[in-house]
């Protein structure tokens, strides 16, 4: 079994992070800082915030449903 390519993509935005999202779009944040990042909405709600996200390349993430929850893919 080969090991799956990795691809990562960025969202944006400044309301709690969408996490139901992560499980849709079977992904995960591509580090520490990106977890911390995502941890950090129950501190400062409102912050913006970049987040870097990876996944298996086979699978691409949903930009409707990124924007639906108030955010967007940016890469």
């Amino acid at each position: 079994m080969s090991n799956p390519i990795i691809k990562q993509f960025v969202v944006e935005g400044s309301t709690a992070f969408p996490v139901a999202m992560l499980t849709t779009d079977q992904c995960w944040p591509a580090r520490a800082a990106d977890a911390a990042a995502i941890a950090s909405h129950t501190i400062d709600v409102d912050a913006y915030r970049k987040i870097i996200l990876a996944s298996a390349a086979k699978y691409a993430p949903n930009r409707q449903g990124w924007i639906a929850a108030g955010w967007r893919v940016i890469d």
